[in-house]
């Protein structure tokens, strides 16, 4: 029926609830339903996956009945053929001794389940906590020594003034339980208009239309089935995500559409103006009243999974200050970014508090995603061997860090 792909579909649970065989025979049979429904329509689905309801650690948590319930949610994934799930913790109100005790935990899950991912929020537009922000830093650098090569930060998100009912993993949680997102893939339809017009003289107004009328008529498509197939399955659609992501196995690339508009390599002069034109696109997208959005719906700018990006980054044209400001304009702020196994934990502290001020200025979720790779320093490569991750240089992490002896930060 349609090209298009589904990236992802993310089905919410209720973490506390999870334990009631009735609640999990209720989940199983409604993504069922959903997960059917797309195959029937010949739409190319890649993942189910599965987050909950964000968790507030402003109380101290039941440490065991947390465990055993994420144990739970474990193997219920598994029996589903659901390769990821994802544990969203609220620490913007959180005191010292909380946000330890969910350091200690997320660790743990980390360590007992590779199909699970963390999202630790530490900000929101108001308020940024500076002890969730240490202890986010190192729970890093512990994560990284889980394995020989620094993967598990590829499970770890720290997000900042966070924002519910995105699909994209790990800085992903549900408003509502028994509700679904829907990430789909738009660089493909894109990359096929603009190679039709590579042999004419560029208009970029014309092509600027041209990609809202055809990637509104296919996000229109998903929209439409994700809506009956939430009255069959009696669950909540909570919309749409189309954000430009990469997907390295197929080389699907974001920085490819750049490439096609003149840019020769990403990082130079004109990258930003680029970006600023794609995200306009997508806004303009946005705005048809007959599509129902979630998420971040911009440009993600991830580098270990675009395989352009990383080329730019070994021929040194990428910096962590210049993918900070790209975070001004795209989604997701500093994503999959691998940095030397020697970083100091007040280096990566001054990283998250630069991206949590520009998130709370301009009011937009953004996230961080830094991959610490043990025995490696700058200018080495990674070495990962995975169908999700790509491998590049490792980014030079500055040797100063800002001090302070705040618990809060608020803006006025």
């Amino acid at each position: 029926m349609s090209n298009a792909v589904i990236r992802s579909i993310t089905f919410s649970v209720d973490l506390l609830k999870i334990n009631n065989i009735d609640y999990q025979n209720e989940v199983k049979n409604k993504i069922e339903i959903i997960r059917k429904g797309f195959l029937e329509k010949k739409i190319k689905l890649r993942t189910f996956r599965i987050n909950i309801i964000k968790l507030d650690f402003s109380q101290r948590p039941e440490k065991y009945l947390f465990l055993n319930n994420v144990k739970l949610l474990s193997s219920f994934c598994e029996s589903l053929g659901i390769r990821w799930f994802n544990i969203s913790i609220d620490l913007v109100n959180s005191n010292i001794k909380n946000i330890k005790i969910a350091s200690e935990i997320s660790l743990e899950i980390l360590k007992k389940h590779k199909n699970a991912f963390i999202n630790l929020i530490v900000s929101d537009k108001d308020k940024i906590n500076f002890n969730a922000i240490k202890e986010s830093s190192k729970f890093i650098l512990d994560v990284s020594k889980l394995s020989h090569n620094g993967y598990d930060n590829f499970r770890v998100g720290i997000n900042t003034n966070s924002k519910s009912d995105t699909p994209f993993f790990p800085f992903s949680f549900a408003s509502k339980e028994l509700s679904f997102s829907v990430a789909i893939e738009s660089i493909n339809l894109i990359e096929n208009l603009l190679n039709k017009n590579s042999s004419n003289e560029i208009n970029l107004l014309k092509i600027q239309n041209e990609i809202v009328v055809q990637l509104t008529k296919s996000i229109l498509l998903i929209n439409n089935i994700s809506e009956k197939l939430s009255a069959k399955s009696n669950s909540l659609y909570s919309g749409i995500d189309f954000s430009l992501a990469p997907y390295p196995n197929e080389k699907i690339s974001v920085v490819k559409l750049l490439n096609y508009l003149g840019l020769n390599k990403f990082g130079s002069n004109g990258s930003l103006f680029l970006t600023s034109y794609f995200t306009n696109i997508l806004k303009d997208v946005k705005k048809n009243n007959q599509i129902k959005t979630t998420g971040y719906n911009g440009v993600m700018y991830s580098l270990l999974e675009d395989h352009l990006l990383c080329e730019s980054n070994n021929d040194k044209f990428l910096s962590i200050d210049q993918l900070t400001l790209y975070s001004t304009l795209c989604a997701c702020g500093l994503d999959m970014i691998p940095i030397p196994g020697n970083t100091l934990p007040e280096e990566i502290e001054s990283i998250i508090l630069d991206i949590a001020s520009i998130s709370s200025r301009l009011n937009k979720q953004l996230g961080i995603r830094l991959l610490p790779i043990p025995n490696k320093v700058e200018n080495e490569f990674t070495e990962f061997d995975m169908d999700f991750i790509s491998n590049t240089r490792i980014l030079n992490i500055k040797n100063s860090s800002f001090k302070n002896d705040l618990n809060y930060f608020k803006y006025l």
